[in-house]
Parts: C-alpha cells; structure tokens; sequence
C-alpha cells in the first residue's frame, strides 16, 4: 500500500470548527478558574472591604499584602494572555461559520437551479433534433431566442440568489438600508460597484440599451429615478413621457407608441409588468434591482438626473436640466449651517447672500455655495421639476416665476398606493401665481395635494399646457372661470376632488380636450352640463359623478347622442345623487295607506258581488243587468281607491304608473341621432339608482359596445328586445343584489362572452365563476 492511503482523509471545515470550538471552551474554563483564583485571593486579603488605608496595618501585614497583590497582578496577567488566543479563536470560528452557511447558500441555489437548468437542456435538445430537419428552419430560430432568454433568466437568478446570501450574512448588515427607500430587508445596490460594472451581467444590459434609439433610450431612464421594487403606473407613464414629448400626442397614436413602447422593454426584459387579479392588462411595471442599477449608471452618464455617490437622485440641478424634490435625510450642509451661526470657514461672513438665495438652499440643501450660485444662474433652464418624496413641496415665489423653461412640473403623488397614501401639503398657494411665466408647462400635476381651495386665474395663462392632474386634491372647491383658455388641453383629471362645488361653462372651449374625468353633475347655477361637454369635438372618454336628484338618466341619453368622439363613458351616483330620507319616509307612510285602500277595495268588491249573487231571478235580462251593476261597483270601489292613493307619493300603483308610461313613451322620448351612443365601447354604470335600465341601453344603439361594467346600485335586469343581442365580450357584475339572471340566459343574450366577473350578485345563478368570481373563456389553438 502507498504511503498516499494511508493519510487519513482531510477534514472538513465542520470537523475544523467542532475542534477549534472545544479548544475554545477548554481556554475559557481555564480563564474563568483564574478569575476565580484572583478573585478568591483578593477577598483573603480583604475581608471587611473597608480598611483600605496602609497606615492601619502593620509593617508585616502591608509586606504580606504587597507580595499578595504581586501574585494577583501575575495571575491577571497570564488570564490576559490567555483570553488573547480565545478572541482571535472566536473571531475564526465567526469567519468558520460564515464559510459553512456561505457553502449551504451555494446548496440551496443549485437546488434552485435544477429546473432551470432542465429547461435549458431541453431547449438544447430541441435544437439540436431541429437542426437535422431542413424544413424546419424557423422553429430553429424561435428556439434559439427562447434558449437565449432562458439563459437570461438563470443568468439574473443566480445574481439575485447571491445577493439574497450576502445580504442575509452578519457581514453585510450595514449594506441592508438601500438608497431609494431607506428600509432594512432591501437589496444592496450594485450602482457604482466596479465589479458588477465589468461583470457580463452589466454588458447584456447596457448592449439591450445602446440597441434603442434616441426616444426609447430616454423613456427608459425615466425609471432610474425610483425607489427599488417601485410599481410605476402607465398612467404616470404616459404623463411624463408627453409633458418630455416623448410620445405624440394624437388620442389613439399616443395610446400606441405608448404600449408599442413598453411592449418592447418587456421582451427586452427591461422592465416586467405587474399583473393583477381581474386585470386582463397590466397598469403598472417596476424593474429588477440589476436593470436599475444599470439604468442608474446610465441616466448619470447621459446627465438625465444627477445622483449622489449611492446612486440616490439628488436636487441638485446645476449639471443637468432635471431635478427631484427628495425627502431631505442628510443634515444642513456645513457651509449653510456656518453661514447660519455668522461663521463662515471661508472668511466670506460679511457677504450676505440674498433672500432668494437663502430660500433655493433652504429648499434644495445644495452641497456647496458654488453650486447655490451656479443654480440660482440657470433655473430658468430648468425643464422638468419631480415631486419624489417630499411633503411639503412649497416653492419659493421668487424662484417659482422663474422657472421660465419648465416643461414638467410634478408636485404631486406619483405612487401607485395600495395602503396609506403619502400625505402632501401646502402651506400658502401664493407661488401659484408664478403659472404666469411659464409659457413652456405641458405637464401639471398637484395630485394629492391638500391645501388647495382653489387655483390661481394665472393658470389660465398656460398656453401650451397638455395635461392638468387634479386627481384627490380634497381641498379644492372650484376650477377658474377661464379655464377655457387653455386650448391645447388633452388631459383634465378632477377624480376624487369631493368638495367640489362649481365648474365652469366654459369647459366646452377646451376644443382638443381627449379626456376628462371626476365631470360632476351639480344643482349650481351656470355650472357646466352634459349638453354643454357634448359641444367637445374631440373628447374620447368622460366619467361623470353625479351629485343632485335633478339628474335623469334618460334624458342624457339625449346629450350623449350628441357626442361626436365618445368611445368610453363612466357615470358614478354619489350620496347628493340618490334618494333622500325623505323619499322613503313616504314611501313607508304611503305603503302603510296603500294597504288600508286595499282592505277597502276587497270589502266593497264582496259586497257588491254579494249583492249581485242574491237577487238572482230566471229571466235573463234582469241578471245581465244585476251582473253589470256588480262590475260598476267593483269599478266605482277602483276609483275610488285610485283617488285615494293619487295624491301619495311614491305608492306602488303611481310606481306602476309611471313604469307603464315609461313603456309607453319610450319610443318619443328616444334620441333620434344615436351616432354618439353607437360609438360607445366601454360603459361603466355605478350605484344606478332605480331597478329599470335607462330607455338607452339596449343592443340596437349599442352596437359597438364590447365592455360592460355595472358596479353596486339597484339595477334589477337589462333591457333585451326582439331578441336583440348584445355584442359586448367583456361582463362585469358587481355588488348587484336585485339583478336577475342565470348563465344560460347569459349566454344567448352575450354570445360573444369572453370574460365574465360575477361578484356579490346572489340572483346571478349557475354561472362557472372561479374563487374569485371571474370566468374566462378558454380559446383552443388549432
């Protein structure tokens, strides 16, 4: 036998740690046995505890105990020496440790990787049996792309996994608070890190970017400036990129380059989308760290944004033309603060800066006073100005009315709220009035701010604005009564503004208005009507909250008829728009009358029949006559009860009535032009306040409607006449509790059902929803 078998086999590095831990042990009970003895020996020597003064002993005693407290001093010292070897042990045993839970991180990724790596050999395999068959040269090349983003799958696993490792290990506790959230449990950043930018990972990415052109390059940027894991919302999207022009804004064209945009970051994988539960599209995307990280690398070099050393955006706009407002987590710059206390470090003390000045750092914090000056010469170039995470996004008017350049002024929310939204506010609305300089703005947006009751007539004096957000301003009472001036308005957003209370005729001057949402339906006198928005030549979509009883449904049909470019309609009753208290105290006092009128009418009726049945005589001329007296008694009994039950207000038999000339009249009270209502794709009806549709909604004006969405309300059936087919494929029912219909009913009157949600409707019967009340039709590839 070979002197190499018999060496006994290496030990692992478990085996190491388990005898360097016994060693460990050993020398800390032999460190505390010496402390034992110290303190033993220093207890003998003193026993009182008190008598610490050298003259109350005698010399004998004081020699004895100096030669004590040598023996003490020794022993500390060789415990001293000892517990040096046993820190330096712990400190190997830590790093032991450390290499043992690094090699099972190592385990468990491979465990993590053995599906996808299966797929890759499949694709291999594909390939290869593809190869051999000429005829099937295009499945070749298909699978060669899905082999090449399979591979880009695995390659961004295996970084995330081991980012995921590092960061859970105690030597990289300090790297958990992320740049863009500040939140422990976020990933590290890589930006700035020389390895990951030389690493293939960072060359894949930056090859996908540098094969964009110019507009797609900078639309992509936009998403450097966000926290990790962000859900940015198309809609925001489509906001930015048209207050950039980056996207034309021609209604449908606009709505195209969009999605052609984002359609092709996804197949690049720059970006992913977010997909919900009951959303066939997705509204919202986000990217991967590694994507970010690089996009960070990249929107610095192209002087896009400007960062700090952690890759954290910055208000510092004095090497760019963009800057972001940011929560300010880093103290008041030294020079400032100096400046603040009359000790200036660079002897300038005398120098005072001007107010403004003071203002803008105040503001910004700007690192230096260069910079504060260099600012202060170039704000008027300043294009685009982005609310990210501060509160209070107060301006100074001064330098507000001379941001002459802006393009894109977002002040408000952006975040696509799930829980607690971000509280915004402002304390004074009067740098509002600096609107009046900046001829340049197409994108304005104060969403979500509080302390707006209403906005400057400045505003009216935004000649190129594109896009007005007013959404959740929950202060705001009124629009300005010029707003008709702006005329290059597409996008007008007062979503969720419940208070409110007047808005302007001069609405309808908006002429290239496309959309306009949170339209409410108001008692004010000279406040903007349906009639007054269907004078719109452009509006494509328009909600509509309705907040007065006054409001008949039926009687917009005819305003909507008049719309020449209306494809989306939502129309939501609100508390203002339903009926009163007053209406169902009636209608319980008339209920308790109705059926003391019916008591009568069944006695009066017997008795006259009674009578009729008693004086039955053979000839049969006399009982024809004593039959007809029994029937005009029972009519007279009728009438009667009529004029009792015609003076009560909503009684069943008015209800009756009404419904019945409602039948009758419906056809005079149709609209003759229904070119407005036939171009309706998507209808949204919202707590619909009655039990019988609108005149209007039935199949023949419908034709092009392919999304119907009725959502809470009374709404007990919809209208189907002549057996007239609906041609809608998209179906939602909610929170209906009156509706009546079941699945088969539902599908010969919606043949070309696709999608159905069916969510709290308990009369909708047999219908093969799933857990969440949806079902999808499943279409068969040939």
């Amino acid at each position: 036998m070979s002197s190499t078998d018999d060496k006994p086999p290496p030990l692992s590095i478990q085996g190491i740690n388990k005898i360097i831990t016994e060693l460990k042990n050993l020398l800390t009970s032999d460190c505390a046995e010496a402390e034992i003895t110290v303190a033993t020996n220093t207890a003998a020597n003193n026993p009182t505890g008190n008598e610490q003064d050298g003259s109350n002993r005698t010399g004998n005693e004081q020699d004895g105990t100096n030669k004590q407290d040598g023996d003490a001093n020794q022993a500390q010292e060789t415990n001293d020496k000892k517990k040096e070897p046993l820190y330096e042990l712990g400190k190997l045993c830590k790093e032991l440790d450390y290499m043992i839970r690094s090699f099972q991180n190592l385990e468990n990724l491979k465990n993590s990787l053995r599906e996808p790596f299966e797929t890759l050999e499949a694709n291999v395999n594909d390939i290869v049996s593809d190869l051999e068959k000429d005829e099937l040269q295009k499945q070749v090349q298909h699978n060669l792309r899905v082999f090449r983003n399979n591979i880009t799958r695995v390659k961004i696993l295996i970084l995330l996994q081991l980012q995921a490792a590092s960061i859970n290990s105690d030597g990289n506790r300090a790297l958990q608070t992320t740049f863009a959230t500040g939140e422990a449990g976020d990933l590290p950043h890589l930006y700035g890190e020389p390895i990951f930018e030389n690493s293939y990972y960072f060359k894949e990415i930056e090859e996908k970017y540098e094969d964009l052109d110019v507009r797609q390059k900078l639309c992509l940027l936009c998403f450097s400036i966000f926290p990790e894991n962000a859900e940015i919302k198309k809609r925001f999207l489509r906001f930015w990129w048209v207050g950039e022009n980056l996207i034309p804004q021609n209604g449908n064209d606009e709505m195209g380059d969009l999605n052609d945009t984002l359609t092709t970051f996804v197949e690049k994988r720059l970006i992913e989308p977010v997909l919900k539960k009951n959303r066939l599209q997705p509204r919202s995307y986000k990217v991967t760290p590694i994507v970010r990280s690089c996009l960070i690398h990249f929107a610095k070099k192209a002087r896009f944004f400007d960062y700090d050393p952690d890759g954290k955006p910055i208000m510092d706009f004095s090497s760019c033309n963009k800057a972001c407002m940011v929560k300010s987590e880093r103290a008041t710059a030294s020079w400032f603060a100096d400046y603040l206390k009359g000790n200036d470090k660079d002897g300038n003390s005398e120098e005072k800066l001007p107010a403004d000045q003071v203002k803008l750092q105040m503001l910004f914090n700007f690192r230096n006073k260069e910079t504060l000056k260099r600012a202060s010469e170039q704000i008027d170039k300043l294009q685009t100005l982005f609310n990210l995470s501060k509160q209070f996004p107060d301006l100074p008017t001064e330098w507000f009315s001379k941001m002459t350049g802006i393009k894109v002024l977002y002040l408000g929310r952006w975040e696509a709220t799930a829980g607690q939204a971000r509280h915004i506010e402002v304390e004074d609305i009067e740098f509002l009035k600096g609107f009046k300089n900046m001829k340049n703005l197409r994108l304005l947006s104060l969403q979500g701010i509080s302390g707006i009751p209403k906005l400057p007539t400045t505003l009216c004096k935004l000649e190129n604005l594109r896009i007005l957000d007013l959404r959740a301003c929950h202060d705001l009472e009124r629009l300005p009564d010029r707003i008709g001036s702006l005329k290059k308005l597409t996008y007008l957003d007062l979503s969720e503004c419940y208070l409110l209370d007047y808005i302007p005729q001069q609405l309808n001057k908006l002429s290239e208005l496309q959309v306009l949402k949170g339209f409410v339906i108001l008692d004010a006198k000279n406040s903007c009507t349906l009639d007054d928005l269907s004078e719109l030549p452009s509006l494509r979509k328009l909600s509509v909250n309705v907040n007065t009883t006054k409001f008949n449904i039926d009687e917009a049909g005819d305003a909507l008829a008049k719309f020449q470019k209306l494809e989306k309609l939502r129309i939501a009753w609100g508390w203002g728009g339903m009926p009163g208290k007053e209406d169902s105290t009636l209608d319980s006092s008339s209920e308790q009358q109705q059926s003391k009128t019916k008591k009568k009418q069944a006695s009066s009726i017997s008795s006259a029949a009674a009578k009729a049945s008693t004086d039955k005589v053979n000839k049969g001329e006399e009982k024809g006559n004593r039959e007809r007296s029994a029937v005009v008694a029972a009519g007279e009994a009728n009438s009667k009860t009529a004029k009792l039950g015609g003076g009560l207000r909503g009684t069943a038999n008015i209800a009756l009535m009404a419904k019945k000339w409602r039948r009758l009249s419906m056809k005079e009270r149709e609209p003759q032009n229904l070119e407005g209502l036939e171009r309706l794709v998507k209808l949204d009806l919202q707590c619909f306040p009655r039990s019988e549709p609108p005149t209007w909604l039935v199949p023949r004006k419908m034709k092009k409607l392919t999304n119907l969405s009725i959502r809470g309300g009374r709404l007990g059936y919809l209208n189907h006449k002549d057996g007239q087919k609906w041609n809608a494929d998209t179906l939602r029912l909610k929170f209906l509790v009156n509706f009546k219909m079941n699945w088969k009913e539902m599908q010969q009157r919606f043949p070309n059902l696709k999608y159905l949600e069916n969510l709290r409707c308990p009369r909708i019967t047999f219908c093969p929803c799933d857990a969440n009340g949806v079902w999808q039709k499943i279409v068969q590839s040939k």
